[in-house]
């Protein structure tokens, strides 16, 4: 026999014992008559149920990345200054045409009324005039007749402006390099990458039930008890239960990744020498003209009508110079004749005469070029030109937002003991009692109560025995057997 057996007989009879003092003396027996019947009930500890809420998942927070906003915008970028470059515009010129005074008007006397006769010789004057005739007071279109010696001519050359003076402008070009310029296109970003919080889960122990010492019937089995049933007082050992929480490992956590900007090459084209000009003088030019000038004149012999030479005055004198007259021959004038004597009927007309005539003044209508507009330049500037990109900027940077999470709980349920277990003697049904119509009418009780579920026969066997005991619990009778107090809750 172990040692742990014959630990637990002694305990047996040890309580054995204590029961057959206890019914020898009788102290705490009720008062009994004859055909009574008492056994040692057991009433079971009192316990209270009581829930408690325990921690199941400690308070953490959860982190919320909002990532950074970016919006596309655009820009101008200078990709070249523009260019200058000088227009030249040349003079312009004109032609105008300037009268230039070649005869100037007079009164002239020709040999003829025609305005194109050659004039008279003032050797031929002088003869009219001292032959008396009135050639100082004479009317234009009065002609004297004599001789004549025209006036003599000369053509001469004259250096007249053909086009002033101007300048010639030269356009010099702008000089231009092409440049290679370095443009942002798109600014660098950022943004944070969430690490998750970890969990770990952990068991926790948790009493639900404390250690406690409570009565319990037993079997003797011949171990040495006098009693079929004996009543122990054991230990319960108290009760556990294990708990599993989520707990915090690691908590959750950012970090944050940027990327640089972005810039793009591009080729710009860049003013070095702006636009100029150059200016070339033009010397003016001339041009050679010809007119006629009268550089002696002419002698005349005159009489007041072509028919009348015998009634001529006499100069005097022949004709100037030996001019020649009408046809070309020297006219002797007089014949010895004294001035102011009438020529001799014998005279006649040489074919010489003299006409006063009205010239109008003559012009000659010269052209010359002239400078209408000078030349000048023009600049002429092409705007700078722009290109526009999109550029991606920052609007707003990546942040974060932390949201706590409550820690959970979960509900256990505790037994406590209020009120130790006791044994005490109640009365019974005797043995002699338990017909079986008795049983017939617990059993129907017991299955109307809802705890007896076997067939009505009349035998107090396990199943009824299991039914009242049952039946004793919920109802807080002691459990011993078939007692008078469970017969009374029954209604029998």
């Amino acid at each position: 026999m172990t040692i742990k057996s014959t630990l637990k007989l002694s305990l047996v009879a040890m309580a054995v014992m204590s029961t057959a003092q206890a019914g020898v003396g009788g102290d705490d027996l009720p008062p009994a008559r004859p055909g009574q019947c008492f056994t040692k009930a057991f009433y079971p500890a009192k316990y209270a149920t009581s829930t408690e809420r325990v921690l199941a998942t400690e308070a953490s927070e959860k982190v919320q990345v909002i990532p950074a906003k970016y919006g596309w915008t655009t820009q101008k970028i200078k990709v070249s200054d523009g260019t200058q470059r000088t227009i030249t515009i040349p003079a312009t010129y004109k032609t105008v045409y300037e009268r230039v005074l070649a005869v100037p008007a007079t009164k002239t006397w020709r040999t003829s009324l025609r305005t194109n006769a050659p004039e008279a010789s003032s050797t031929l004057m002088n003869a009219a005039r001292s032959a008396g005739m009135p050639v100082d007071s004479a009317m234009p279109r009065t002609c004297f007749y004599e001789c004549y010696a025209p006036a003599k001519y000369q053509r001469i050359t004259e250096k007249v402006l053909a086009s002033e003076a101007s300048q010639r402008v030269v356009a010099v070009p702008a000089k231009y390099k092409t440049v290679t310029k370095r443009i942002l296109v798109s600014e660098g970003t950022e943004k944070l990458i969430k690490s998750p919080a970890q969990y770990k889960t952990v068991r926790e122990r948790v009493m639900v039930s404390p250690a406690r010492t409570e009565w319990k019937k037993t079997k003797c089995q011949d171990r040495g008890c006098n009693q079929s049933e004996v009543v122990c007082l054991v230990e319960v050992p108290a009760v556990y239960k294990v708990v599993t929480k989520k707990v915090v490992a690691k908590p959750v956590a950012t970090r944050k990744v940027t990327t640089p900007p972005v810039y793009r090459t591009v080729q710009v084209q860049q003013l070095v020498e702006p636009a100029s000009s150059r200016t070339i003088p033009v010397p003016a030019t001339y041009k050679t003209i010809t007119k006629t000038q009268k550089v002696a004149n002419g002698q005349y012999g005159w009489t007041n009508s072509p028919s009348n030479c015998s009634n001529a005055i006499s100069t005097g004198y022949a004709a100037a110079n030996g001019s020649d007259v009408g046809n070309g021959a020297g006219s002797a004038v007089g014949n010895g004749a004294g001035a102011g004597s009438r020529l001799s009927s014998s005279a006649r007309p040489t074919g010489n005469k003299v006409c006063l005539t009205a010239t109008p003044p003559k012009y000659n209508k010269v052209s010359k070029r002239v400078v209408a507009t000078p030349a000048r330049t023009r600049a002429v500037a092409t705007p700078a030109q722009y290109k526009t990109i999109r550029i991606k900027k920052l609007i707003s940077p990546a942040s974060e937002r932390r949201i706590a999470i409550p820690a959970t709980y979960k509900t256990v349920t505790k037994k406590r003991m209020v009120a130790d277990g006791y044994a005490k003697w109640v009365q019974v049904v005797c043995k002699s009692n338990m017909s079986q119509t008795t049983i017939m009418r617990v059993q129907r009780a017991l299955k109307d109560a809802g705890f007896y579920h076997g067939p009505l026969d009349g035998i107090w066997g396990a199943s009824s025995k299991a039914a009242a005991r049952d039946y004793q619990k919920a109802k807080g009778l002691p459990v011993a057997g078939l007692s008078v107090a469970t017969m009374t809750s029954l209604g029998l």
